[in-house]
Formats: structure tokens, sequence, C-alpha cells
């Protein structure tokens, strides 16, 4: 099961812009922000790239999470301990 955690995009300044699912609390949102790409995608997460044919401008990324959200949460929690 692949669930999707948050959207990321990039604003005029360059910064992510983190938009979450409501089940994904502050907690996890900042554990997730500190963590790279390849941590992520280690520890069981999936990120897609996203872009617009409509609009050069819009780039970003999509974040999934191959099981389900609890089984997220622990994820995220071991994987703060070891930062």
């Amino acid at each position: 099961m692949r669930t999707l955690v948050a959207t990321v995009l990039y604003n005029s300044k360059g910064r992510e812009i983190y938009c979450t699912i409501p089940k994904v609390n502050d907690d996890q949102l900042k554990t997730l922000r500190t963590l790279s790409r390849e941590q992520l995608e280690d520890a069981g997460f999936t990120v897609i790239n996203l872009i617009s044919p409509e609009f050069k401008n819009i780039k970003g990324y999509a974040i999934f999470f191959e099981g389900h959200l609890d089984e997220m949460g622990k994820v995220l929690r071991n994987l703060k301990r070891g930062c």
C-alpha cells in the first residue's frame, strides 16, 4: 500500500513549502523536513518529482510511504532517534 504523506513545492525564493495530510503531526513533519531524500528512501519512502506541462516554473515533489500511517510513525520515531 502506498500512502501519500506530503507534497512539497518550491516558492519563488527556492524554499520548500510542505503540504501534509491531516494525519501527519507537527513532530513527524519536522522529522520529514530534517531528513535527506536518500535517508527517506532508505527508510521506505518514495519521492516522486512533480512538474507541470502547462507552467514551467512549477517544481516540487511528492512523498509517499510504502505502508500504513501507523508504520510510518514508528519509522519516523526510529529515524529521529538515530539523527
